[in-house]
């Protein structure tokens, strides 16, 4: 019997680069299908407290999930070598911060000094993506 040598078709870097992408996009998805399992359930259960709180807990986990999906576009593009995850990125990390102010307000936990600054690191991010954008539309006109 002759023992045969393996040989791999794919580089073992990125044979470990594949694996790792695939288990990271595996929780990430568990993770959002969590989410969503938890949101049915937050929103039968807040059934009973009335229409506010069904409309407050939907919207408290839609931005959630919207934040799950963004940082799961980013992990993607990330690992399919495209430049675009910082801004899904920062699009997540303005979603996350909108989802706090919009929790505070909710739940009448209202410090305008906190929302003030929440605003401010919005604005902040908002303009940085609008120059990382700007700058890769230009680039891309250059090209053309």
């Amino acid at each position: 019997m002759k023992l045969r040598k393996f040989k791999l078709k794919i580089p073992f870097n990125k044979l470990i680069m594949k694996v790792t992408s695939l288990v990271v996009q595996f929780l990430l998805i568990l993770g959002l299908f969590a989410v969503i399992l938890s949101t049915i359930f937050s929103i039968i259960y807040s059934l009973n407290q009335g229409l506010l709180a069904v409309a407050s807990v939907t919207l408290e986990n839609a931005l959630l999930i919207v934040v799950f999906l963004e940082i799961y576009l980013s992990v993607f593009d990330f690992f399919e070598g495209k430049g675009r995850s910082i801004v899904y990125v920062l699009d997540a990390t303005m979603s996350f911060i909108s989802r706090e102010i919009i929790i505070d307000v909710l739940t009448a936990n209202i410090n305008y000094v906190n929302i003030i600054y929440l605003g401010g690191v919005i604005g902040i991010i908002a303009f940085s993506r609008f120059i990382i954008t700007r700058k890769k539309s230009r680039s891309t006109e250059k090209h053309n």
